[in-house]
C-alpha cells in the first residue's frame, strides 16, 4: 500500500498486508459491503456456524464505519483459520496527520517520545512504549477498550456489550510534519500473539521506497491519493 499526501500527491510511505486481509472501499454502499462480506465469509469458511459468520461480519462493519468518521484513510479486515480451527477477525485503519507547522522532520525520535508520554497520560492501565522498525522510532500502546455494539443491527432492542483489544502504533514521517497512525482491533483476544506476528510483519514493511513496479496493482483511489496493493 502506500498513502500519498493530497498537496504534493507524492507518497508519504508504502506498506505491505499479508494474506488474510481485505481491503474495504471506504466510499462503498455499507449494505453492498455487508453483502460482499457475507458472501466471502460463506465461500471462505463454509463450516462454520452461520450464527458466528454473521457476528463477524456485523462487527467489522460497526469498527469500519467508526473508523471512517474518524478519518481514515485505509481500512481493511482479515479473516483468519487460527490453529485451532476457529475463525478469527480483526481490523487494520490507518490514518495520517499532516501538518503545516510541527516538529522538525529530524526529530522523529523526540516526536514519538512526546506521542508515547500522551498515551500514558491519556490511557490508564495501557501498554505504552516505543519500538524501532526499520522505517524509523514509533510509539507503541495496547489497550482494552469496551464498546456499546447498537442491538438494532443484531435485530436486537438493547446494545451488545464486547471488549477489544487494540494495538496503535505512531510513526513519525520521513517526508514532513506529521505522522501516521496504524490501528488493529480485534475481540479475539485469546488469539492476541498470532496477530502480533501478522502486525509485526505489516510495520516491518513500512518504507519511504517505492516498490519495482512489477506485481503491483491498483486497489482503488481514497482523498489520500491513492492506495496500491503490493502482490
Amino acid at each position: 500500500m502506500r498513502s500519498s499526501d493530497p498537496q504534493a500527491g507524492t507518497p508519504d510511505f508504502w506498506f505491505e498486508l499479508p494474506p488474510g486481509f481485505m481491503e474495504f472501499d471506504l466510499d462503498e454502499d455499507p449494505t453492498d459491503r455487508i453483502l460482499r462480506m457475507t458472501e466471502a465469509a460463506d465461500v471462505l469458511f463454509a463450516a462454520v456456524p452461520q450464527e458466528q459468520k454473521l457476528s463477524l461480519v456485523v462487527s467489522s462493519e460497526y469498527i469500519l464505519q467508526t473508523m471512517i468518521a474518524a478519518g481514515a484513510e485505509h481500512v481493511s479486515s482479515c479473516l483468519l483459520r487460527m490453529p485451532d480451527d476457529r475463525v478469527s477477525q480483526g481490523t487494520l485503519c490507518v490514518m495520517v496527520e499532516r501538518s503545516a507547522k510541527g516538529p522538525d522532520v529530524q526529530d522523529r525520535r523526540g516526536s514519538a517520545q512526546r506521542t508515547a508520554v500522551q498515551w500514558r497520560e491519556l490511557y490508564a492501565g495501557a501498554e505504552v512504549g516505543m519500538v524501532m522498525l526499520p522505517y524509523g522510532m514509533a510509539a507503541l500502546c495496547v489497550r482494552e477498550l469496551e464498546l456499546e455494539i447498537p442491538g438494532a443491527i443484531f435485530g436486537l432492542e438493547e446494545c451488545v456489550p464486547t471488549v477489544m483489544r487494540q494495538v496503535q502504533f505512531c510513526v513519525p514521517l520521513r517526508t514532513g510534519p506529521g505522522s501516521v497512525l496504524f490501528v488493529f482491533m480485534t475481540e479475539d483476544r485469546e488469539h492476541w500473539p498470532e496477530y502480533l506476528t501478522v502486525l509485526s510483519g505489516i510495520m516491518k514493511s513500512i518504507s519511504a521506497d517505492e516498490p519495482g513496479t512489477e506485481g503491483v496493482t491498483s486497489t482503488g483511489r481514497a482523498d489520500s491519493g491513492g492506495l496500491e496493493r503490493r502482490a
